[in-house]
């Protein structure tokens, strides 16, 4: 039985308030079916796109699993009443995966420039032996049908795609099923990390859930994109108690 766990919603998006080792629990359920299911890895920036872009959150409405990403929305639910006890991260999940669940995993990675999902999914296999890499695909093509049989033929079970939001979760909720896999799972940079190419925030930023910080030291021409953290603060204080509220489980 795939576990249920208890969903919120944020400013109209889900969360589901779960921990990265409930989070694991669910994904191997889901592997020991024959559908798809959309996993959603969310943040705050995501929250506020959803709130115009309705494409994008009827896609985020539809997943199977949205897991707590950003300290945002750790923040909000716990402002709430409905304490998240940690984020499960895009690249946490992909590395925790690969740790714990490897035998049982044939992953396809989709996205990033040339070269990238290579590299990532080179070093995933040196984190988690025993997992079997279905296939590499770069975020540079346009023939969406040609990648869908590309990744059905591979015999994936798991598609981990990098193209960032919206894109990656709007990609996986309009062709997931088609491409044969049980998991579907929006990573965002995940690929950059894992290939080196990108260095993750120290732990002391990640602890105090400050990332974004660090990050935004780093390439300072993100800046456009962090004012969406103050938009997303702005609208969970002034919706009150009712910008968080349980619905119910499917």
């Amino acid at each position: 039985m795939v576990p249920s766990p208890s969903r919120l919603e944020i400013l109209g998006c889900p969360l589901d308030r779960v921990t990265m080792a409930q989070t694991l629990d669910t994904l191997r359920g889901y592997l020991q079916t024959d559908r798809f299911h959309l996993v959603v890895t969310i943040g705050s920036e995501m929250i506020v796109r959803a709130q115009t872009d309705h494409e994008f959150r009827e896609a985020v409405q539809g997943a199977a699993l949205v897991v707590p990403d950003s300290i945002g929305a750790v923040l909000a639910a716990r402002y709430g009443g409905f304490p998240v006890r940690e984020r499960v991260t895009g690249v946490e999940l992909t590395q925790k995966m690969a740790q714990q669940m490897g035998p049982a995993l044939r992953i396809f990675f989709l996205g990033g420039a040339p070269g990238v999902a290579e590299e990532a999914a080179h070093r995933l296999l040196n984190i988690g032996p025993g997992i079997h890499v279905a296939g590499t695909q770069d975020g540079y093509f346009k023939d969406d049908a040609a990648i869908v049989e590309k990744i059905k033929a591979s015999g994936a079970n798991v598609l981990l795609v990098a193209l960032g939001f919206p894109r990656q979760e709007l990609w996986l909720s309009r062709y997931g099923a088609a491409c044969g896999v049980q998991v579907g799972i929006g990573v965002g940079g995940t690929f950059d990390v894992l290939s080196g190419r990108v260095q993750r925030a120290p732990q002391v930023f990640q602890k105090l859930g400050m990332e974004w910080f660090y990050r935004l030291a780093l390439q300072p021409s993100r800046w456009r994109r962090m004012l969406a953290l103050p938009k997303f603060a702005l609208r969970v204080l002034s919706g009150g108690k009712q910008a968080v509220r349980p619905v119910a489980n499917s």
